[in-house]
């Protein structure tokens, strides 16, 4: 057999760029990333689309793009140099240069400059056209699902029925949900199933609950059966090694939310049991922190929240923190929350639970799946169940502080990137060619 060649989509990384900090779904193409471009033994080229068409480019070409993306995303930032956390900080303790934090200046300019940064670094080359490029029997990668969507970049494949394209689908929640994503999002994943279909001669896909709602996204369409892997997501690596001798974020107890700020996320919930903790503890209350970019409705969500009375003193709403401060700011939280109404995974359950900090999630199917025992689930609409899960969590913290034993680390069964992407390998490996591809309409 040929030894594998992976032709890797980096196009969500080449926008990356266009975004202060790394989301969740931007960590786990980083892990990607670093793997077949860094580590693998499997030859991999970056597959690109630009004005003159779809490209291939070197691995070293991409190892070079993917060093300065690292540095334009504050991958290794220093804690102290990051101006959003910094700025929190000194809000939440009241020091005279304290401010109230607000996201990380940013411009067109500014995402301009870092585009050409990221150009300057990888070197603009002409690279090679894919359908030549590619050898024989190759395996198209697409994780980031960007080109998934737009039809134009995927139709070289019409071309090279030999390539084995391999696809991650995260969840199909605007398909099941509409009323919680924008109609062009909906418009987009509906292409996406579509694509996949057509396209694809092996699916990935994070969760069992994730896998079954493909398959049925993909029956409705009268798809045939697909090879598909469910393989959860390990912990990413940027949240391994924290450093325990740096001061936490804050001396007070604080709650915190990750995630984009849009419907689904179930924000508005959270603002309810939060006015509700006020009136029993008044000034006692612990802090509400929500991380995350504005996502879909993101204005109406912080607008109720900024005009909420109590928002002043015990909510607040961070942007353009760095993993590294986004890290540290989990691992001293006096629990994270998750309250969604659905979700495809739910990487913030795991990050918080390797760090040994307790989690309350909504009892959603996909939860039940990747959290560990430790978490505690709570029906999304149960405003009640939520506020006596979070005094309980409280209740705990300050016990700790009075001598009871802290949370430990869960020692998650999936932490192993290396057995992660081994499994993938194999499964890629195993792939055949497509039957009758690009035939589905």
């Amino acid at each position: 057999m040929a030894a594998l060649v992976v032709g890797y989509d980096a196009t969500r990384l080449f926008l990356g760029p266009l975004s202060l900090t790394p989301r969740g779904i931007d960590r786990i193409e980083l892990e990607y990333a670093r793997h077949f471009f860094r580590h693998a033994s499997a030859d991999c080229l970056a597959v690109l689309p630009t004005p003159w068409g779809i490209r291939c480019y070197s691995r070293e070409r991409a190892l070079r793009g993917l060093d300065r993306l690292e540095q334009l995303w504050p991958e290794c930032l220093d804690l102290q140099r990051d101006e959003v956390w910094l700025a929190l900080k000194g809000h939440l303790e009241g020091t005279p240069q304290g401010r109230a934090p607000q996201a990380a200046r940013d411009s067109f300019a500014m995402r301009a400059q870092r585009m050409a940064s990221l150009l300057k670094a990888t070197g603009i080359g002409l690279g090679g056209d894919v359908s030549s490029t590619l050898p024989e029997q190759a395996i198209y990668l697409n994780i980031g699902q960007i080109s998934l969507a737009i039809p134009l970049l995927l139709r070289w494949l019409q071309r090279r029925t030999d390539i084995r394209p391999v696809f991650m689908l995260h969840d199909v929640i605007p398909l099941e949900t509409p009323e919680y994503v924008e109609p062009a999002g909906v418009r987009g994943h509906a292409r996406m199933i579509e694509h996949t279909a057509r396209y694809a001669a092996g699916l990935v896909v994070t969760t069992q609950a994730a896998k079954a709602a493909v398959c049925a996204a993909l029956a409705e369409r009268d798809a045939p059966a697909l090879p598909m892997l469910a393989l959860p997501f390990p912990v990413p690596s940027a949240f391994r090694d924290v450093n325990t001798d740096l001061p936490p974020l804050t001396s007070k107890p604080y709650f915190l939310v990750c995630g984009a700020i849009e419907p689904r996320k179930n924000h508005l919930l959270l603002l309810e049991v939060w006015k509700r903790l006020y009136a029993r503890m008044g000034a006692a209350t612990p802090l509400l922190i929500i991380v995350g970019a504005s996502g879909w409705h993101a204005q109406f969500i912080e607008d109720r929240i900024r005009r909420t009375p109590i928002a002043s003193t015990h909510i607040h709403i961070v942007k353009g923190l760095s993993t590294a401060a986004l890290k540290h700011m989990m691992r001293s939280a006096t629990g994270l929350l998750m309250p969604s109404f659905i979700e495809g995974f739910g990487l913030p359950i795991v990050e918080a639970a390797s760090l040994g900090t307790p989690v309350v999630a909504s009892d959603i199917e996909a939860h039940r799946e990747v959290a560990p025992d430790t978490v505690r689930l709570v029906d999304p609409i149960d405003g009640q169940g939520w506020e006596r899960a979070i005094l309980s969590v409280l209740e705990r913290h300050r016990g700790s502080r009075n001598g009871t034993s802290p949370s430990e680390p869960v020692d998650l069964h999936r932490s192993d990137w290396g057995s992660y992407f081994e499994r993938l390998t194999e499964f890629m490996t195993g792939l055949e060619r497509r039957r009758n591809p690009g035939s589905f309409t």
